[in-house]
């Protein structure tokens, strides 16, 4: 029996994680996704973007849609007279993005709509972001940033013989992305009992080895950091002996869960073992800033801007709770710890929020983002401030 998927059922495979993250629907945020937003204008009518807070006490009764209902009216509002039937209408598409159904995980939702463009992108949240909803040329993209993690991508895979179930996960948000059904053994009179056992322990061994390959697969085309696994334990072994080298290197733990458990209820059984991961990955981060301080890491509010206007940020470290003022030069585009003032001659312009300004400046420079949540991790970046990076030289 073959130990790879068939032909077709990679074709499959593929097709359906395509799928999933082109067709509308809430998807995660990925890099692809900042990149396509952020080239996103249109000076022919505002683009609309609407953030919904969906965290539990929001999806009490009908809280969140009087949240959405009063967004709704500040929008069209604020829209221009010539601009208000078609700000109404991306509007109205979004409200019917929600009606057919809320993301059942994670806590917010982002859209992003300009009917003119075509534009229409649905993304959900691991963590709750303010309520709020913006009209401009192009995506509102700033909030986002503090939500884009490089390190929290985790495939969960559930494997026993009769199918096996995958997950892509950023805590709090969880997708079944792919089911994958084993052979079932065809009983005849002329099969021995012990044969019986035999084809059994073989149809084991070859699902558990084409598990293995389609979480090859996944966690190669949804770039995952991390997979964390339910196996039956008769399988457990085989399923990890066939894993390829790079998906080895993500292993990160396992847990118990039920084969036919509720996505909501993966989601809570994987949840520890998800924190774990992050907690360690943060203090290994910080681990690193201590040790190259001073050479290849920097560590404070001053020196990490310095360091993003000079784009020599590869990971920027960010206390996840902090939020400080600062300002932006207008014509240079350089970030200043100061919130108001002159620079260079030039007055500068506040911004409410410095951290989601880093975030979204690091993002654009191709750095990677470690927000730290952990109570480990967080006391020791705090030691220094709220943020810290890591150098590209």
């Amino acid at each position: 029996m073959s130990s790879a998927l068939a032909p077709d059922v990679r074709d499959a495979l593929l097709a359906e994680l395509h799928s999933r993250t082109t067709t509308p629907g809430f998807h995660f945020l990925s890099a692809d996704h900042l990149a396509r937003l952020n080239d996103a204008t249109c000076d022919d009518a505002p683009v609309v973007s609407l953030y919904l807070d969906l965290s539990p006490e929001q999806r009490i009764g009908d809280t969140w849609a009087r949240t959405l209902r009063d967004l709704r009216a500040q929008a069209e509002a604020e829209a221009p007279a010539e601009h208000r039937r078609a700000v109404a209408a991306d509007l109205d598409r979004i409200d019917e993005a929600l009606a057919a159904g809320l993301p059942r995980t994670g806590r917010g939702v982002a859209f992003f709509a300009c009917g003119a463009t075509g534009l229409f992108e649905q993304i959900g949240t691991a963590v709750a972001l303010p309520a709020s909803v913006h009209l401009d040329r192009g995506p509102h993209v700033r909030p986002l940033a503090r939500v884009r993690d490089e390190n929290d991508r985790f495939v969960i895979a559930l494997v026993s013989a009769h199918k096996s179930r995958f997950f892509f996960s950023q805590i709090g948000l969880v997708e079944e992305v792919y089911t994958l059904d084993g052979e079932e053994m065809a009983v005849t009179d002329f099969v021995s009992k012990d044969q019986r056992q035999d084809i059994k322990d073989e149809l084991r061994r070859a699902h558990a080895h084409r598990s293995a390959h389609a979480t090859d697969l996944i966690v190669r085309e949804l770039g995952a950091r991390h997979v964390i696994h339910s196996v039956s334990p008769d399988m457990e072994a085989e399923f990890l002996d066939r894993l390829d080298q790079a998906t080895r290197q993500r292993l990160a733990g396992s847990f118990a869960c039920d084969i036919h458990a509720s996505t909501p209820d993966v989601a809570a059984a994987a949840e520890t073992v998800q924190r774990q991961t992050e907690a360690r990955e943060e203090s290994e981060t910080l681990g690193r800033v201590e040790q190259l301080l001073h050479s290849r890491a920097v560590a404070g509010l001053d020196a990490t801007v310095d360091m993003l206007n000079q784009q020599r940020v590869m990971t920027l470290v960010v206390d996840d709770e902090a939020a400080v003022e600062g300002g932006l030069d207008p014509e240079t585009g350089l970030l200043s710890t100061q919130a108001s003032g002159t620079d260079a001659g030039r007055e500068l312009t506040r911004v409410p929020d410095l951290m989601e300004h880093m975030m979204e400046r690091a993002l654009a420079q191709g750095a990677s983002l470690e927000i730290v949540r952990s109570e480990a991790a967080l006391a020791a970046l705090r030691a220094h401030g709220p943020v810290a990076a890591l150098l590209r030289f």
